[in-house]
C-alpha cells in the first residue's frame, strides 16, 4: 500500500511527460510496419523500367546540385548550427538537453564516424561520437566508450539527413514511383530502400521528392526502424546554397508528413564545410 502511494506521488509530480512517453510507446509498438511502397512498385515485371527511369532522374538531380563525383571527392563534412526542438517527447530519446542546442559536428561521408561538440547548455564543451560502430563521450578530456542508444539514435540520423540527397543514389532498390504536386510545384517521386521493396523491420524505405523545375531534392519521406518499426517522418530541405561546388540545404526540418510544417525539430546550419 505504501509503495502504491509513493508511486502515485511520483506519477503526479512527473506524470505529464511519463504519461505521454508511455502512450507514445504503446501506440508505436502496437502499429504495423510503416510502408512507403505501393502495389505498382512491387510488380517485378516493371521494376527494371522503373529503376532505369529513377536512375536517369536522380542523375539529372545530382548534376543540378553539383555532381555525384564532386560529392564523392570529399571524405568528411563539418556542420555548425542549431538544433531547435519543438517536441520534448521526441528529444527524450536523444542525448540533447536543450530546446535550442548549438553544436558543431564532423562526420565521414564514407563511413559512420561522427564527432559532435555541444556549444551551449549543460554540456557545453563536451563531445559525443561514434567510432568503429561504438558510441563514446569525452569526459575530463578522456574518451569513454559505452553503448548508448540515445547517442546513436541522434547522431546517425543527423548524418543521414544531410547526406541522403546524395547517398540514396547508392540504394540497393531505387524505383520511379510517379508524380505529384505540392503547393503548385510538380515533383518526380523516387522510391528507395536499403533492402527489398516489401516493407520489413530490417530495412528502411524512402520516398524522394525531386522538383521538376530545379531538380533539387525538396522533401524525403523516410522510415526509422531503429526508433520504431512503425515510425514514418518527412524531411523538408530549404535555404539551398552553393558550398564548394555542391548545392546543399542550410535548413532541414523534420515533421510527420509533407503537408505538415509543424516541425518536431529543425536543423539550422550557420556553416557547412566539405573536407
Amino acid at each position: 500500500m505504501n509503495k502504491m502511494r509513493f508511486s502515485g506521488k511520483i506519477f503526479k509530480k512527473r506524470g505529464g511527460i511519463f504519461y505521454l512517453i508511455l502512450s507514445y510507446l504503446i501506440v508505436a509498438v502496437g502499429c504495423s510496419t510503416a510502408d512507403l511502397s505501393s502495389d505498382k512498385l512491387k510488380n517485378p515485371d516493371i521494376q527494371p523500367d522503373l529503376r532505369e527511369k529513377a536512375l536517369t532522374i536522380f542523375e539529372k538531380s545530382l548534376k543540378a546540385r553539383g555532381g555525384y563525383n564532386t560529392y564523392k571527392s570529399f571524405n568528411s563534412v563539418r556542420l555548425k548550427g542549431t538544433d531547435l526542438w519543438h517536441s520534448s517527447l521526441v528529444r527524450f530519446f536523444t542525448p540533447v538537453t536543450e530546446q535550442e542546442q548549438k553544436f558543431e559536428v564532423f562526420f565521414s561521408t564514407t563511413g559512420n564516424e561522427i564527432k559532435y561538440l555541444y556549444l551551449n547548455g549543460k554540456r557545453k564543451g563536451q563531445y559525443i561520437g561514434v567510432e568503429n560502430g561504438k558510441t563514446y563521450r569525452v569526459m575530463n578530456e578522456e574518451r569513454e566508450f559505452a553503448e548508448s542508444s540515445k547517442i546513436k539514435l541522434y547522431l546517425k540520423p543527423l548524418q543521414d539527413y544531410f547526406q541522403w540527397p546524395y547517398k540514396l543514389y547508392e540504394s540497393q532498390v531505387l524505383l520511379y514511383a510517379g508524380e505529384t504536386n505540392i503547393e503548385n510545384e510538380p515533383y518526380h517521386l523516387l522510391f528507395a530502400s536499403s533492402g527489398g521493396v516489401e516493407a520489413s523491420p530490417e530495412h528502411d524505405q524512402y520516398l524522394i521528392y525531386i522538383n521538376k523545375k530545379t531538380y533539387y531534392v525538396d522533401y524525403i519521406d523516410f522510415t526509422l526502424r531503429s526508433l520504431f518499426e512503425s515510425y514514418k517522418g518527412t524531411l523538408h530541405y530549404r535555404d539551398l546554397r552553393a558550398v564548394q561546388g555542391l548545392t546543399v540545404p542550410f535548413f532541414i526540418g523534420v515533421s510527420d508528413e509533407v503537408a505538415n510544417k509543424d516541425f518536431v525539430h529543425e536543423f539550422l546550419f550557420s556553416e557547412i564545410q566539405f573536407i
